[in-house]
């Protein structure tokens, strides 16, 4: 479990919530079990980019709507990797 997989598993979670949607509701409506909801909430699970489209959809949101939220939790440095490589 990474750190970033960890930070969008608590996104995912924060999501859900503000959409009144337990993780019992969510696995219904994205057609899994509770279980798997849970472990991308941990960060168990990686996430691919259908399952976090439905997700939103699920949640009324879409990927602008969030897409703000995903940078800041999943940013690492201010400069991009190519600037830091003689670091």
């Amino acid at each position: 479990m990474t750190d970033e997989s960890t930070s969008l598993g608590s996104l995912l979670a924060k999501w859900r919530k503000a959409a009144g949607l337990s993780q019992a509701n969510m696995a219904d409506a994205l057609g899994t079990q509770q279980a798997t909801i849970s472990k991308l909430e941990s960060g168990a699970y990686k996430l691919s980019v259908a399952q976090l489209l439905s997700f939103l959809s699920a949640c009324g949101l879409s990927v602008s709507d969030v897409a703000g939220e995903i940078d800041a939790a999943t940013r690492t440095e201010d400069r991009p990797l190519w600037e830091r490589i003689d670091e």
